[in-house]
């Protein structure tokens, strides 16, 4: 028995986020990386989440996952699409109309989602991480060279 979409959109205004019991939600994930040189972790973050709750997730895990997770051989390749995974999944929490309370009860007051990602000092010097180990990297390239 297929549900229709009427259905699931109907479920999703009645499933509670995960951390404030507001509605509506959207069901999603949202992933960290963190480079450790020679280890790498994966961490998540899984739905239902309501719009605020849902952008102070996104703006935490993909804050953290820009400051931490350039430090190792893949990691450096890998944090860039667990940013980009996150972006793309941070629309179906954005679009969502304000939480209100559930229908069964049990509502809490929802996250601040705080200053948007580009506000915040850590996720600008996380972009610009790549570009100085890069720029470290030559420059420890060509000392080493010269001698």
């Amino acid at each position: 028995m297929a549900i229709s979409a009427q259905q699931q959109q109907q479920a999703a205004q009645l499933t509670p986020c995960r951390f404030c019991n507001n509605v509506p939600t959207a069901q999603t994930k949202f992933r960290g990386h963190r480079g450790l040189i020679i280890m790498m972790q994966f961490r998540h973050v899984d739905g239902p989440f309501c719009r605020d709750c849902g952008m102070a997730t996104f703006r935490e895990m993909t804050s953290k996952t820009l400051i931490q997770g350039w430090y190792g051989y893949g990691s450096f390749f890998i944090t860039p699409f667990v940013v980009l995974w996150n972006i793309i999944n941070r629309r179906k929490v954005a679009n969502l109309a304000p939480p209100q309370p559930s229908p069964y009860g049990g509502a809490r007051q929802p996250m601040n989602p705080g200053k948007r990602l580009l506000a915040r000092p850590i996720s600008i010097i996380g972009l610009l991480m790549p570009f100085i180990l890069v720029f470290a990297a030559i420059l420890l390239i060509t000392l080493t060279s010269d001698a």
